[in-house]
């Protein structure tokens, strides 16, 4: 895996987020202040499954050993299970969010050398709790009320967001920097 199968899909749902910010900024209607929602927790999935595939990607390329058969499982949102007849089948893992994300975060570390970003009890992670349960009513509405977003949960979700870029930031330093030490001990 090369550092641009990274680098570009991450670029481009970071366009997509900051295209709906600016939206929610120049109109803040309630469509804006939703799709500004849903495309900050698209950037959040995708941007852990990229961190995820950059561990698989790493520790296939480099033959080390790090993760656990159920870490790797885990890594590629896998589970296993067995068949009727008796053989076993990869069944899609559908991981919550918050345990995606502390996973990920557990992963990037483990592999690459830093240090975990998350401390699951601070302020910062009750606020992108927080923002989960704005993103999960209005993705599904039990009622007209669920769709309404007022100002103070737009400000959770920019908080939320703005928390994990920091925390991707530091994880990218992470891999960039392992990525320079493995190109210079090649040459």
């Amino acid at each position: 895996m090369k550092l641009r199968d990274i680098i570009d899909p991450l670029l481009e749902l970071l366009q997509d987020t900051k295209t709906a910010e600016e939206l929610l900024d120049e109109k803040p209607t309630q469509f804006a202040k939703r799709a500004y929602i849903r495309s900050s927790f698209s950037y959040i999935e995708g941007t852990v499954w990229l961190l995820k595939q950059a561990c698989i990607g790493a520790a296939d390329s480099t033959g080390r050993r790090v993760f656990s058969h159920a870490e790797y499982a885990l890594l590629n949102d896998e589970g296993y299970d067995l068949k009727n007849n008796g053989e076993p089948s990869v069944q899609p893992k559908f991981l919550r969010l918050p345990d995606n994300v502390k996973f990920a975060d557990r992963a990037v570390a483990k592999f690459f050398g830093s240090q975990p970003q998350l401390d699951g009890g601070s302020s910062a992670w009750n606020n992108f709790l927080e923002a989960i349960r704005i993103r999960n009513r209005i993705s599904h509405p039990k009622n007209m009320h669920d769709f309404e977003v007022i100002d103070k949960e737009i400000e959770v979700c920019r908080a939320a967001t703005h928390w994990f870029n920091d925390v991707v930031s530091e994880h990218m330093s992470a891999i960039f920097d392992a990525s320079q030490r493995a190109i210079n001990s090649s040459v």
